[in-house]
């Protein structure tokens, strides 16, 4: 078993520590065993899990198992049923050797007993390894059984993980005929997967199932237009941005992105809306009206295309806060008809929260990543697009079973290679929401900065991971006092800058040279400038404030502080410039007891 000091490889399992998805958030619908009756149902039998409505009776067993939308995974339609070793709430199901069957997916009762020495029934599904978890091994499995006459489970269909079975991003389609010994008034079927049930491993997605009578083993098309791989954001690289910033976002502004797939063998017209509105402020814009899809979509082809983009200077407010909500739909024919609405997968909705903050994330973590080394630092580079108060930083510490006992340090830079801006003490709370954390004093930053924390243990401290957008570039990592930029894992860690007002100290970044020096540094109390300084203020690590001077000195003597690391804010021609300092009784009695011993020798 190998032991790595930087970071946790996404869903490596290393020393009984593992990365694994935790949150149960918007794009998750949960189906509750005790919320359904088994109800029996007819034919046909359709879902492609697009409505994300858990009030219907298809199914009698959807315990607690994920549907998520993932905008990279080529899916037939919107949204996916996901199998792994975890239920959606983030709980791992453990069995006693980590090993076994985990998610079950089973259908109601669908009575088809009349369509007995029918040779027509088929059902039809895609799946695939998930690429947005850990791939299955070979030793894993994924399964589907059909419940007989005799009330006794048949497997009918099987599939093992393994590289060399690994399609890469592309959906498999599978169509089973239903024999006779299937065709009663209590029909089911059912899919589990075999594999760690430790976390969120050995993972498989499905989609689109479709049973009916009148079809054949190569029925393969449906007379249905879908979206997939929609990508919601809306800037070039940051998922939200602060409202008081929207009046500078033009030049971030970015196309939304949306796959259209035709799952019939003909040619289809089709037309596409766009629209934004938030309810808070009561205000809508239809960005397109029925704008023609142009050529006309191919039999089986799927395309891509990118939406006119949103102006969000049209959305500025004076509220705290700010919900946009996007809404994209196609019109191309497709009907509804009972137990079967090709229509759910014409429209897709997204929301993006606004309010006093910058992030590349959406809010929502499917797993985590961290370091393991005392010391180490994590930090995120971020761009402001005007000068602003970062008055907090806010993090998502999950609870996963982790054995970090510790606390942190914030830290932030405005160029890695110098020095700290800031480097403040703070105790994590873990859970599975946002921890916001405020600096003391705040600090005014503009154009690019870097925010995050060092880690005061050598246990795994995981980061809340959103494995939807990525922002690896902007990740990077201080391990054994050298920084590295991440090319280890994919996604954006959920690290945001939070700005606002105070009526506090505020400290400067100052874009200009750093030409004012002090000395000596590590010192024992008393510290020399090299030149005259119109004021300070002397911060400890935790943000209080210990020392203010008002008059224009050259020195100062900090004999009365204890030992630690402080920081001199330095007023200076009105322009604030920090200095990190190290206090340390000791230092002078050190020289001074070499002194001593080269005068003896002489």
């Amino acid at each position: 078993m190998i032991y790595i000091k930087i970071f946790y490889i996404i869903l490596i399992h290393i020393n009984s520590l593992f990365i694994q998805g935790f949150i149960n958030n918007s794009n998750n619908n949960l189906f509750n065993l005790n919320a359904h009756t088994s109800d029996t149902t007819s034919l046909p039998f359709w879902d492609d899990f697009s409505a994300n409505n858990t009030n219907n009776n298809r199914w009698s067993i959807f315990d607690r198992k994920s549907i998520k939308n993932y905008g990279n995974n080529n899916a037939p339609s919107i949204n996916v049923i996901e199998f792994d070793g975890l239920d959606s709430y983030g709980s791992p199901y453990s069995h006693l050797n980590g090993y076994g069957e985990s998610d079950v997916l089973m259908s109601s009762p669908i009575n088809i007993e009349n369509y007995i020495n029918n040779k027509t029934i088929y059902m039809s599904f895609f799946w695939n390894f998930n690429i947005n978890g850990e791939l299955p091994d070979y030793q894993d499995s994924l399964k589907l059984e059909f419940l007989n006459n005799n009330q006794i489970w048949e497997m009918v269909w099987f599939k093992v993980g393994g590289i060399e079975n690994f399609k890469e991003n592309n959906f498999q389609y599978e169509i089973i005929n239903v024999e006779d010994k299937f065709l009663h008034d209590n029909f089911k079927f059912k899919f589990s997967n075999m594999g760690n049930s430790e976390g969120p491993f050995d993972s498989w997605v499905i989609d689109y199932i479709y049973i009916n009578n009148d079809r054949s083993k190569f029925d393969s098309t449906f007379i249905d237009r879908t979206l997939t791989n929609i990508n919601s954001k809306i800037f070039t690289e940051y998922v939200s941005i602060p409202i008081d910033h929207f009046e500078n976002s033009m030049e971030i502004l970015d196309s939304m992105e949306v796959s259209i797939k035709n799952l019939d063998s003909n040619i289809q017209p089709i037309n596409y809306f766009f629209k934004a509105f938030s309810n808070e402020i009561d205000k809508s814009i239809d960005i397109i009206t029925g704008e023609e899809l142009s050529p006309i979509l191919n039999g089986f082809e799927t395309r891509s295309i990118k939406t006119r983009k949103v102006d969000v200077t049209r959305f500025s407010t004076d509220k705290d806060s700010l919900n946009l909500n996007l809404i994209f739909y196609i019109t191309s024919g497709d009907l509804s008809s009972e137990n079967k609405n090709y229509l759910n997968n014409d429209t897709s909705f997204s929301l993006i929260k606004f309010s006093n903050f910058y992030s590349y994330d959406d809010g929502k973590a499917e797993y985590a990543a961290g370091l393991n080394q005392k010391n180490s630092e994590l930090v995120i580079k971020y761009y402001t697009l005007k000068q602003d108060t970062l008055t907090h930083i806010a993090i998502l510490f999950p609870s996963i079973n982790n054995s970090y006992n510790g606390d942190i340090n914030l830290v932030g830079y405005k160029n890695i290679n110098q020095e700290k801006l800031f480097d403040q003490k703070k105790i994590i709370d873990f859970n599975n929401k946002i921890t916001t954390f405020k600096l003391t004093p705040p600090l005014i930053v503009e154009d690019t900065f870097y925010i995050g924390f060092k880690q005061n243990s050598d246990r795994f401290l995981p980061v809340g991971l959103d494995k939807n957008n990525e922002s690896n570039d902007k990740i990077f990592f201080k391990i054994d006092g050298r920084w590295n930029q991440n090319e280890v894992i994919n996604g954006s860690l959920i690290i945001r800058p939070i700005f606002g007002k105070t009526d506090g100290l505020i400290t400067k970044v100052d874009k200009s040279e750093n030409k004012i020096i002090i000395y000596p540094n590590p010192t024992d109390g008393r510290v020399y400038f090299d030149q005259k300084i119109d004021k300070l203020f002397l911060v400890d690590i935790n943000g209080k404030i210990v020392s203010k001077i008002y008059r224009k000195i050259d020195y100062i003597n900090l004999h009365h502080l204890v030992e630690g690391v402080y920081y001199i804010i330095i007023n200076n021609n009105s322009k604030n410039t920090i200095k990190r300092l190290i206090i340390k009784k000791w230092f002078w009695y050190k020289v001074s007891m070499k002194i001593i011993v080269l005068i003896k020798s002489v």
